[in-house]
C-alpha cells in the first residue's frame, strides 16, 4: 500500500467477492498514514480513534516486482478504526474498533499479471496453535520478508483481534510494515486474517490479527469470497512443502543440532542409503525428506523416527509431525518407487 508520493506503508489482500469487482483489504490504520495523518500520531493511540478518510480520498496498490499498480478508492462504510494501543478507558467498549478498511480497485486498473489474483478466505477462525506464515514490507526490506507465527488465541487491544506469536528465535518478526498483511494457514490453504499490530518489544515478538470472518462483518460483501478448506490432496508434495518440512525439523533440538545426520541414522537402511548427504542442514533434511517421499514405507518410517527422537510432547516435535501428516499424506501410495531389500 502506497502513497500518492510512492511511500511505503504497509501491506493488503486483494480480494473478489462476487459481484463486487477487485477490492483490497488492509488496515484502517495503514490508510489514515498513507493519506497523510500527522507524523506525531501514533496508530490506534487513545483519542484517535474517530479518524476516518473522507470522500474521494485514493491510495496507491503496487505487487512489488511485477510491473503493476493501481489507484483504489477508500470503500465507505467498510471502516472500522484502530484501537488504542496504549490501553482503553476504563468500561470502554473495543469490540467496533477492529482496526480495518477497504480499498476498490477502479474500473481502469490494468490486467493482473499472470499468476497473481486474488487469494482463498477461509470461513473459520484457526484453532490455536496453528502456524502461519506473513509476508510483510518492514522498513529496509520493501521486496518483502517472511514471518512465522502460531496462533495463540483471543486478546490484544481489541477483543476480536487474534494473538501471533512467533515461532522462531531468529528470522523476521511481526513489525511496522506488516500492518494489514494476509496471515496464511498452510494447512487449510487459506488466508485467515490480517495483521493489525504488534508489540513494540521486538523481544516479545507477539502481534495480533483481525479474522477475514470478523472482516466480513464489517464488510457483508466479503462474505461471497469466504470459502470452505478444499478436501485434503494427497500428492507427492511439491519442493517448497519438502523445504517446509525441512525447516519444522531444523527447530527440532535432537534434529537441528547436527543437521539432521542422527535423524538420517535412524531411518532403514533402504531408505537411507538412498539420502544425499549435504554440508548445509536444510538442504540435508530436505534431501532425506525427498528420499522418504520417493521410499515406499519412507514417510512413515520418516514419522517413527522424529517421534523416536524427539519425544511425542515437544511441541516442535509436533509442529514437524503435522507438516509431515499434511504433505505425505499419500506420498507412499503415489510414489512408484519400491524399497529395495536390505
Amino acid at each position: 500500500m502506497l502513497s500518492a508520493d510512492g511511500s511505503l506503508w504497509g501491506a493488503g489482500v486483494l480480494v473478489a467477492p462476487a459481484g463486487a469487482g477487485l477490492h483490497v483489504l488492509t488496515c484502517a490504520h495503514v490508510v489514515l498514514s498513507a493519506l497523510g495523518a500527522p507524523e506525531e500520531w501514533i496508530p490506534g493511540r487513545a483519542g484517535d480513534d474517530d479518524l476516518a478518510p473522507g470522500p474521494g480520498e485514493q491510495l496507491v496498490v503496487d505487487l512489488p516486482g511485477r510491473g503493476w499498480s493501481a489507484l483504489a478508492d477508500v470503500v465507505p462504510g467498510a471502516w472500522s478504526p484502530p484501537p488504542p494501543l496504549d490501553g482503553p478507558q476504563a468500561g470502554a467498549a473495543m469490540a467496533d474498533r477492529a482496526d480495518f478498511g477497504v480499498l476498490a480497485l477502479g474500473s481502469d486498473a490494468l490486467a493482473l499479471p499472470h499468476g497473481a489474483g486474488p487469494l482463498p478466505l477461509a470461513d473459520r477462525v484457526p484453532q490455536d496453535e496453528r502456524r502461519v506464515a506473513i509476508v510483510g514490507y518492514p522498513r529496509g526490506a520493501s521486496a518483502g520478508l517472511i514471518a512465522t507465527a502460531r496462533v495463540t488465541g483471543r486478546g490484544g487491544p481489541c477483543p476480536e483481534w487474534i494473538q501471533l506469536d512467533s515461532v522462531r528465535t531468529t528470522g523476521a518478526p511481526v513489525e511496522r510494515g506488516f500492518s494489514g498483511a494476509a496471515v496464511w494457514d498452510p494447512a487449510e490453504r487459506r488466508v485467515v486474517g490480517l495483521v493489525t499490530a504488534a508489540l513494540t518489544d521486538r523481544a516479545a515478538k507477539v502481534a495480533w490479527m483481525l479474522p477475514i470472518t470478523t472482516a466480513a462483518r464489517w464488510w457483508p460483501p466479503l462474505a461471497g469470497a469466504v470459502r470452505a478448506p478444499a478436501a485434503a490432496r494427497c500428492t507427492p508434495p511439491s519442493i517448497e512443502e519438502q523445504y517446509e518440512l525441512a525447516d519444522a525439523l531444523l527447530d527440532v533440538p535432537q534434529i537441528g543440532h547436527d543437521g539432521g545426520r542422527l535423524l538420517r541414522a535412524q531411518l532403514p537402511a533402504a531408505v537411507r542409503r538412498h539420502a544425499p548427504d549435504h554440508p548445509w542442514p536444510r538442504q540435508q533434511l530436505q534431501g532425506l525428506v525427498q528420499t522418504c517421499v520417493d521410499r515406499r514405507g519412507g514417510c512413515a518410517a520418516l514419522r517413527t523416527a522424529v517421534l523416536g527422537l524427539g519425544g511425542e510432547g515437544a511441541r516442535s516435535v509436533a509442529d514437524a509431525v503435522a507438516v509431515l501428516d499434511r504433505i505425505c499424506c499419500a506420498a507412499d501410495q503415489a510414489s512408484g518407487s519400491t524399497d529395495d531389500a536390505g
